[in-house]
């Protein structure tokens, strides 16, 4: 008996039989090996990936229909006619970055869902965007501050004229009454003579002479938008704040530009004792005196997070390259620290220059000031942090839901669905936003004083100025 045919173990090792798959006579004389069936570990990672990969393709496409729906909702405004002399309907958008992430996250909101109805509809816009709290806030209040002084400017030279006109009139009547007297005597003198042809100077027009081109009245159209043109402010314009923060600054600014002051306030200067005082004559004797505080930078405020810009020394004087410590400068971007507080509201008085009119409008547009402009707030969802990827995966999957509201609320902007500001409820748009923001960030901005953080404040004799859309009066 050989050592193969012995019994034991080593008998009983033999080669595993692959299973026979399932085959077809024709395939087998072709020579196609059997078809068999994966295993049940590869079954599991087919199956994921193609749910995965299916799932992100049906909602990319839900999102590409949602789009084009809206955007056809709102096509027919563009094919309106418009005259050659008149601008189109011009929207405000405002967009702030989510807290602890950057400023591209929301300027994907607004290319992918709000650019495209607005651009099908016709109209125009004006996009500002922020990388800092209180750029928004500060960019709106200067944007008031400004129409409050024209106002004032404007009020100014109509007192001057109105004195120069009764001025006029009594020249006049003495001129009047001394041709009369000539005329009766038939004398003019040469002073007189000289008078009226310096008149017939002033008042000669060339352009009479030239043909009859030069009196085509459309030549002479002056450009107006159609804003202007409204007289009702709710249907002129509009103002789209993306984002809970950028809503925030936004009212803040329209508070701050309506019932703070014109001038910066002034910097209370620091009260030196006589210990600071004999260390500051110290330094000057030694040529280490610091340089006083200028007036500009007296009420900026410098963030901590600002980003800092690196410039360039000027070398031009000197030949040789400069050190790493000359090379670069930091110079962070300021932000102006707001004219008046929320606690200072209602203390405040309401500009007389506001109250001339109930429509207040730009001097040289005659567009409706922009709080007189309808408010549309978008929230801005964007969670973070490692233990909320389940729910970030649950929201990624269902985007088409969010495209749907984006896009029916800025269709509701563009159809001017309208109403009048309600503070119990509209302070608090975008409110469900602060439950995405990270709790770290929040505290931080507690204890720096940041407005995002802070409770929405209003007047009363601002806020009833306010309009908001409605996108719940657009059906589908």
């Amino acid at each position: 008996m050989s050592a193969s045919e012995i019994p034991g173990p080593a008998a009983d090792v033999t080669a595993k039989v692959k299973k026979p798959g399932y085959t077809n006579p024709a395939f087998k004389a072709m020579g196609i090996p059997p078809l068999r069936v994966p295993s049940r570990n590869w079954m599991i990672f087919w199956t994921v990936l193609t749910v995965s990969i299916s799932g992100i393709v049906y909602d990319k496409r839900q999102q590409k229909k949602i789009t084009e729906k809206w955007c056809k909702a709102v096509e027919p405004l563009s094919r309106g006619k418009l005259d050659v002399n008149e601008k189109p309907r011009k929207i405000t958008v405002f967009v702030a970055p989510p807290p602890s992430d950057y400023l591209d996250t929301s300027m994907t909101v607004w290319r992918r869902f709000v650019k495209p109805v607005l651009f099908s509809s016709g109209l125009d816009y004006e996009v500002f965007t922020e990388e800092k709290q209180g750029l928004i806030r500060a960019e709106v209040a200067e944007r008031i501050r400004e129409l409050r002084r024209n106002l004032l400017q404007q009020e100014t030279e109509l007192k001057r004229l109105e004195g120069e006109r009764k001025l006029w009139s009594r020249c006049k009547n003495a001129f009047s009454k001394g041709i009369n007297s000539m005329r009766a005597t038939k004398e003019i003198d040469e002073e007189q003579e000289k008078l009226l042809a310096l008149k017939f100077k002033a008042e000669f027009d060339l352009k009479n002479l030239l043909g009859v081109f030069l009196k085509n009245p459309d030549r002479d159209l002056k450009v107006v938008s159609r804003d202007a043109l409204v007289s009702d402010p709710v249907m002129a314009g509009g103002v789209i704040c993306i984002g809970r923060g950028a809503y925030k600054e936004y009212i803040n600014g329209i508070h701050e530009g309506i019932l703070g002051p014109l001038d910066p306030p002034k910097k209370p200067e620091p009260v030196i004792t006589e210990v600071e005082n004999q260390g500051l004559e110290t330094s000057e004797t030694n040529g280490t005196s610091d340089k006083d505080q200028s007036p500009q930078e007296s009420f900026v405020e410098i963030a901590e997070d600002s980003t800092e810009k690196t410039v360039p020394t000027n070398s031009e004087n000197t030949n040789e390259a400069p050190t790493n410590s000359e090379e670069t400068t930091e110079v962070p971007k300021p932000v102006i620290s707001p004219y008046i507080s929320p606690s200072e509201y209602g203390e405040a008085k309401f500009p007389r220059e506001l109250t001339t009119s109930k429509i207040i409008r730009e001097l040289d547009t005659q567009i409706p000031a922009i709080f007189h402009q309808p408010i549309l707030v978008l929230p801005m969802h964007s969670l973070s942090g490692f233990l909320n990827i389940p729910e970030r995966i649950y929201r990624f999957y269902r985007k088409r839901y969010e495209a749907d509201a984006f896009c029916r609320a800025t269709a509701s902007c563009v159809l001017q669905k309208a109403r009048s500001f309600e503070p119990t409820i509209d302070l608090d748009l975008a409110l469900a936003e602060e439950a995405d923001w990270p709790e770290k960030w929040v505290k931080q901005g507690k204890e720096k004083g940041s407005e995002w953080v802070s409770e929405v404040r209003g007047d009363e004799r601002v806020l009833k100025l306010l309009h908001v859309f409605e996108p719940s009066t657009i059906e589908d």
